[in-house]
Formats: C-alpha cells, structure tokens, sequence
C-alpha cells in the first residue's frame, strides 16, 4: 500500500511538472508586450536603407498561450503594407500572411525570459533572418533587431524601436 502511494506522488509530481514546464514558455511572456506599438523612424536604423516612413505593430493575447502579431505600414514609396501572425513562443514555425505575399513565409520564436523573445523568420523553409525583440522593464519601449539577407543576397541589419501607444488588449 505505502509502495502504491508512493508511485501515485511520483506519478501526481511528474505530471504537475510536466503542466507548469508546458505552460512556462507561452506564459513567459510579460503582459506589458500586449498592446498598440508605433515605430519610432528617427530613434530606428535600416541597412541597407531605407526603412519604413511609419509602422504600427499590434500584440494581442490570444488565449491558451497564442499570441497575434498584426503590423500595419507604409514604406518610403508611400505603398501600404501589411503583415499578421499568430504563435506560441515555442521555437515551431508558424505562417506569416502578408499584403501581395507571393513566397511561403515562417517565423518561428522562442521566449528567453520574460522580456525577451528570439526569432527566425523563414522563406519557403529557409531561414532569411534571425533576430531579438526585447520590452524595457517599464513596458514602453520594444527594441527588435534582426539581421539577415535580403532577396539579392546582400547582408542586412535593423535596429527598430517602437514605443508604446495603447495598453494591453482583451484576450479573445
């Protein structure tokens, strides 16, 4: 009996274990993340340039630990463009849906600690950047800097800071 009881602690352990360790990573995340972000062109740099005339990126809370990225623009041509997401921050890849998207684009991210989120983002299975988007500890400012190739093959590098416009959306 006491060997019984002992097996189901173990059992009862490892299971709680197994819930916080799968819950960890798409909980991670602090809530000052979540909200309306706008590009801040002069504080941010574009190699080569340029970058865009103005940007505004949405984080929302999801539920059940997915988040949705929608980004909003307009480049220096005064195109408009748009892009959204939805993921986990597990490391899987998860698609990237954009204004006249003609490639299959992937980005695949993973929570470093509470502030901190690593990416790669992918074209048709190919890795094209990498990168690390970091919120100060006060929430207002979000840094995301990336480094890549871009469809010539030439090298690239972004350093954009985004300030905080809007709290933290309702999760769905």
């Amino acid at each position: 009996m006491r060997a019984a009881l002992r097996s189901i602690g173990i059992v009862g352990i490892v299971a709680a274990c197994l819930v916080v360790t799968g819950t960890a990573q798409t909980s991670a995340i602090d809530k000052a993340y979540f909200g309306t972000w706008k590009l801040n062109v002069a504080k941010s740099k574009y190699e080569p340039g340029p970058g865009p005339k103005e940007s505004t990126r949405v984080h929302e809370d999801r539920g059940s630990g997915f988040v949705l990225i929608t980004t909003t623009g307009t480049n220096q041509r005064g195109e408009k463009n748009s892009s959204m997401y939805v993921y986990k921050p597990d490391g899987k890849d998860y698609p990237v849906a954009a204004k006249n998207q003609t490639v299959v684009a992937t980005i695949a991210l993973r929570a470093i600690d509470p502030y901190t989120v690593e990416f790669d983002q992918k074209v048709d299975g190919k890795i094209v950047s990498s990168g690390k988007r970091v919120v100060s500890k006060d929430g207002q400012t979000m840094t995301i800097t990336t480094k890549g190739t871009n469809q010539q093959g030439q090298p690239t590098s972004s350093s954009a800071v985004w300030e905080k416009v809007a709290g933290r959306p309702a999760t769905h």
